[in-house]
């Protein structure tokens, strides 16, 4: 039986659950015929055939959508929307319609139970109340996390990454091999596991040679002065691209202040496509003006593609990378038709052509 209080703690409505939960568990049980490991490094008994799948992880909806497999999605994450852009819906229509039973750190156990997964996906940093939860009501847990860490670091919001590139592109692949596993689409993961590399490898070559001396200086603005320090892809993306975190000193994800945006005083500050009214907000706020990136102009909002910028997806090696690596050094870059590869990538693996500038 679940305790309501630990119900209570995680967040988690399930009225009544008791007398429905034995007849589950041993049913999931029964069906499973196989075991995965997660990305938490989790044990994870599976059945054969995945069909039925709430997804409560942005990434993972994203990655899913590029596999094909959005027929083995019946629920989603609620806020998925905001997490992967405006642009989105017209990639996933189906999401639209979809119930929307939990977000990323609460999940109402009932309405999950309606929907009969085989296997709910999660983020690396879930309570464990409420993973707790949703497994002791029979249904299978995998927790993604696209990175890779030593067990020490696995669960935390902002992981203390040794070497951030390698952590990011290791958990990348493994991400998507382990979605094309669970959803039997092992080949077409393998397919964007080849189109993700080649384009890291189009800037690793372009970039190699830049200087570490005299790197462009970048914040990334988000709502509510909240910004991305290290142990995140941000700042991958920006050394990649021949640039500097000047919020490289925080740990993670947290908020900043005015007074240390002005010390830092960054030549190029970049907006995430989801959050495009916050360059506005910049260019307008009196606040900012002294900021060198103001005023010359380099405030900039990256195309949909471009995300998302805590933890990587797919296009955020093969197309991502690449736009910020033109952005900075357009010269080296001069040849790439940026929107034809983007135009190509969103053809092959979300069907349909790239609208976007």
């Amino acid at each position: 039986m679940i305790s309501r209080r630990l119900l209570v703690r995680a967040g988690l409505a399930l009225p009544a659950i008791a007398a429905v939960t034995g007849g589950v568990g041993r049913a999931a049980q029964a069906a499973a015929t196989r075991e995965i490991v997660d990305q938490n490094g989790r044990r994870v008994p599976l059945p054969e055939k995945v069909t039925r799948m709430v997804v409560l992880q942005h990434h993972s909806m994203d990655v899913l959508t590029q596999l094909g497999a959005t027929g083995q999605v019946v629920g989603v994450l609620r806020d998925w929307r905001q997490q992967l852009g405006p642009g989105f819906a017209r990639l996933a229509p189906s999401f639209a319609t979809m119930p929307a039973p939990g977000t990323l750190t609460s999940a109402n156990v009932e309405e999950l139970l309606s929907l009969s997964p085989d296997v709910v996906i999660l983020t690396y940093y879930a309570p464990a109340q409420m993973v707790q939860a949703i497994e002791a009501a029979g249904m299978p847990v995998v927790q993604m996390a696209f990175f890779r860490v030593p067990e020490s670091e696995r669960g935390k919001l902002n992981p203390v990454l040794e070497n951030e590139k390698q952590a990011y592109t290791d958990g990348l692949i493994d991400a998507i091999r382990l979605l094309g596993e669970i959803t039997g689409r092992q080949e077409r993961a393998a397919e964007l596991v080849e189109a993700a590399l080649a384009g890291r490898r189009l800037v690793d070559e372009r970039t190699a040679a830049l200087p570490e001396a005299g790197r462009t200086s970048m914040y990334m603005a988000n709502p509510d002065l909240t910004t991305y320090g290290s142990g995140k892809y941000t700042g991958v993306v920006m050394e990649l691209a021949g640039g500097l975190n000047v919020a490289r000193g925080i740990q993670g994800f947290g908020k900043v202040t005015m007074e240390q945006v002005l010390a830092w005083n960054p030549e190029a500050v970049i907006v995430q496509d989801r959050y495009a009214a916050v360059a506005d907000q910049i260019r307008q706020d009196p606040a900012w003006t002294p900021v060198r990136a103001v005023a010359a102009n380099r405030v900039t909002v990256t195309p949909e593609y471009v995300k998302p910028w805590g933890n990587p997806v797919p296009e955020s090696l093969a197309l991502g990378e690449a736009w910020m690596a033109k952005a900075l050094h357009p010269e080296l870059f001069a040849d790439i038709d940026l929107r034809a590869r983007a135009d190509s990538f969103y053809r092959r693996f979300y069907g349909m052509p790239y609208e976007g500038a």
